[in-house]
């Protein structure tokens, strides 16, 4: 193993461990922060954790947070009182509305992006008001747009949707359950949003057969991600996304991302 890989695996080890104390340092403080991207996919899918390696998935290399923008000073206070430096790029940045925190602590190498009120990528996700929905993750709803809203999605995005399919059924009013009905009425009134998703969903289906995966995994994968397309593609569109739909591709559909960690 070679000095960079013994280092990545170090940092892997501790993140898991460093993100559930600060969730609970911040839940200790009354505030709303919660876990996203890849460490909260194997945070909530216990039953299927075990994918994300034997599929090969990235070794953890930061941790990304979605917070309340009227928490930001506390969250900030929290992070610095542990040893994290703010990255001065993105503290400029907030004088141009950027809701964005990134740190990193200078003994660890631990690096955090926390995302305030929106997850803003190559599509926004507005998620004030539903950090309450669940606990140390975002809503599953919410995890399962963050991925498929990426323009350029990786491998390691399908293996984390895939995890999160094989661990979760749809539905509603549980958070063991994803809210289609959430997806759907944000989707039905952003034809670019609804675009790339339904492109991201067929592009899963393919992903799916690229793995060794037990068949009757590989099966409820396979019927949920139709599931979720179907329901998209059958819920009524609002005017806005029917006007849009006229342009289609011929215009450009989602926003440029740069130096994005997933």
């Amino acid at each position: 193993m070679s000095d960079d890989s013994a280092d990545e695996q170090v940092l892997h080890g501790r993140i898991l461990g460093e993100a559930a104390r600060l969730i609970e340092a911040a839940s200790g403080r009354s505030l709303h922060l919660r876990v996203t991207g890849s460490i909260a996919v194997r945070m909530h899918c216990a039953a299927h954790a075990a994918l994300l390696d034997a599929m090969g998935r990235r070794r953890f290399r930061d941790i990304d947070f979605w917070g309340y923008a009227k928490e930001q000073k506390q969250v900030e206070q929290l992070l610095e009182k542990d040893g994290y430096l703010a990255d001065p790029t993105i503290k400029q940045a907030h004088e141009w509305g950027v809701k964005r925190l990134i740190y990193e602590h200078p003994q660890t190498r631990i690096k955090i992006d926390v995302f305030m009120d929106e997850l803003v990528m190559a599509h926004t996700i507005h998620f004030k008001g539903r950090l309450e929905l669940d606990f140390p993750t975002i809503d599953l709803a919410d995890l399962l747009l963050s991925k498929l809203q990426i323009h350029e999605i990786t491998e390691n995005d399908f293996i984390d949707m895939i995890v999160l399919l094989a661990d979760h059924t749809l539905g509603a009013g549980d958070h063991e359950l994803i809210d289609m009905s959430y997806i759907s009425g944000i989707l039905r009134n952003d034809w670019g949003f609804c675009h790339t998703v339904l492109e991201n969903l067929s592009k899963s289906q393919e992903a799916v057969g690229r793995y060794d995966l037990p068949p009757e995994v590989a099966d409820n994968v396979r019927t949920r991600i139709t599931a979720i397309a179907e329901q998209i593609e059958s819920a009524p569109k609002s005017t806005r996304w029917k006007l849009r739909a006229r342009v289609g591709t011929r215009s450009k559909w989602y926003e440029d991302v740069d130096d994005v960690h997933r």
